[in-house]
């Protein structure tokens, strides 16, 4: 089942990395953090980008929930494993985890989606993980090339930032460059 940990917004990896380090794998079938592409530009020119999806957020697969609130005090800066209750935790729904399934690719990466503009400013997505969701998007920013899209996720209302592909632009980012890392790939 998937888990959701709250931790320090810029520290989500960080936290993630610790955990797949300190915690047994027994315990951990995995812990990640979501990603999104976007582009952005630098000195003229636009370039894809990584960034957290979910900040202040890290994603861990269990079966031992109990046993992995336990392991998990020895974990430095964690704030806490959502939706404890009462020594009970509770994973994310079916519909949750498809949600984070269904956005990313196996690596948890979300692609940008391309777009085309029909009239009344009206999105169409043509290809990439939004499709389905035009009905969530609530804002666009042509000129940051993303949209804004509106789930439920742990049983409220969030805004999610995506990335998109408009069709004038040019084929293939210059780089991939890491948020706060300054790490270009």
């Amino acid at each position: 089942m998937w888990y959701v940990i709250q931790t320090l917004s810029g520290q989500e990896e960080g936290t993630a990395d610790v955990i797949r380090k300190i915690i047994c794998h027994d315990l951990v079938r995995e812990c990640f953090v979501p990603k999104r592409e976007r582009m952005k530009k630098f000195q003229g020119t636009w370039n894809k980008v990584e960034e957290v999806l979910f900040p202040g957020y890290a994603f861990v697969v269990s079966d031992r929930p109990e046993e992995l609130y336990r392991e998990l005090k020895k974990v430095p800066k964690l704030t806490k494993l959502l939706g404890r209750e009462k020594d009970f935790f509770f994973s994310l729904s079916e519909k949750e985890e498809r949600l984070v399934r269904g956005m990313g690719d196996r690596n948890h990466r979300t692609h940008l989606s391309q777009i085309e503009l029909a009239e009344g400013k009206t999105i169409r997505v043509t290809s990439g993980p939004l499709k389905g969701y035009e009905g969530n998007i609530v804002k666009m920013n042509l000129h940051k090339r993303e949209v804004t899209v509106k789930v439920e996720f742990m049983g409220r209302d969030v805004e999610l930032k995506m990335g998109i592909r408009l069709p004038d632009m040019k084929s293939g980012p210059k780089c991939i460059c890491r948020k706060n890392s300054g790490t270009v790939l």
